[in-house]
């Protein structure tokens, strides 16, 4: 039996082929790479629920044998969305939850099919988004970062060997003498390698920028929660969305529910999620404002 989906009544999902499907417009086919597939078969299965990374990693490479970093999850989630926005479906399909995971946006309605074959989708006209396809992303980068086409070869021609440079140079009306040549040669070698280090430079500042945001990003969310009490061991801290005398009260009664373990876990955070029906309790070993282990548990809400 193969199971797949569709979103939102418009995209139709194969897990095992890991392909996107417009269905009102057949012939629009996108092909993820098999780690992004994997990643929103997750999503799908968890809907209504937040995914952490620690899960991703797990259930979409380490139960497979593969061991990754955090910036090959980074780039199949990067992969993902944009296979998502290249099929039609919105930019924010795939929401992230600061510090927690990834969930489907509220409201995201996914529609389970099963088949006894698998379905086969063409490949034709398809589009593939993977690493390859985020790398051909680049190039416009390097063209402004002074990388000019003539001097790299292109992939699949030879580059020019020193006896065909030689020829050359024999065959021209006014040829450089030896020191000439030799100074030119130098001369061309310190271009490209004084090319070459200010590329790297400029993508190790990006990187580290790109690290600093994130960071950034992290302790102002969390920066905006307001200490409601210590409770039994625990430091509750609420956050901004929680206004209300009643909307204070059930969040100190949800965190009483973890009393126990406050000893373990003391720092516990509260948050209820405006575009979505739950309330979420993060506790943790050490703040928010520190390298920290946290657990996190979900309440759904009646409306």
């Amino acid at each position: 039996m193969h199971n797949h989906y569709i979103i939102n009544g418009v995209v139709e999902f194969h897990p095992a082929t890991s392909t996107l499907r417009d269905l009102n417009d057949p012939d629009n086919v996108v092909v993820l790479n098999s780690p992004a597939g994997r990643c929103l078969l997750l999503l799908i299965e968890r809907i209504g629920t937040i995914v952490t990374q620690h899960e991703f990693l797990d259930i979409v490479w380490a139960k497979r044998g593969t061991l990754v970093s955090s910036n090959t999850f980074y780039q199949n989630v990067s992969i993902l969305r944009k296979g998502l926005k290249k099929i039609g479906l919105p930019d924010d399909l795939v929401v992230t939850i600061p510090r927690i995971g990834l969930t489907l946006a509220s409201g995201t309605h996914i529609k389970k099919l099963t088949t006894e074959q698998l379905v086969e989708v063409s490949h034709e006209n398809a589009h593939f988004i993977d690493e390859q396809s985020l790398n051909q992303e680049m190039r416009p980068l390097q063209q402004l970062e002074g990388v000019h086409r003539e001097d790299v070869p292109v992939s699949g021609e030879p580059a020019e060997t020193p006896t065909e440079a030689s020829a050359e140079r024999q065959s021209e009306p006014s040829p450089l003498s030896a020191v000439e040549a030799k100074l030119a040669c130098r001369c061309s070698r310190r271009q490209w390698m004084t090319g070459g280090i200010s590329s790297l430079i400029t993508v190790v500042m990006l990187g580290a920028a790109a690290l600093a945001l994130r960071s950034n990003d992290d302790g102002q969310f969390f920066s905006r929660y307001h200490f409601l009490k210590t409770t039994h061991g625990c430091h509750i801290f609420l956050s901004e969305s929680i206004i209300s005398p009643e909307s204070r009260a059930n969040a100190l009664e949800r965190s009483k529910q973890f009393s126990d373990g406050c000893k373990s876990y003391p720092w516990v955070y509260v948050t209820h999620l405006p575009l979505l029906p739950r309330t979420s309790v993060i506790r943790c070993d050490k703040p928010m404002t520190e390298p920290n282990t946290c657990i996190s548990d979900y309440f759904f809400e009646d409306k």
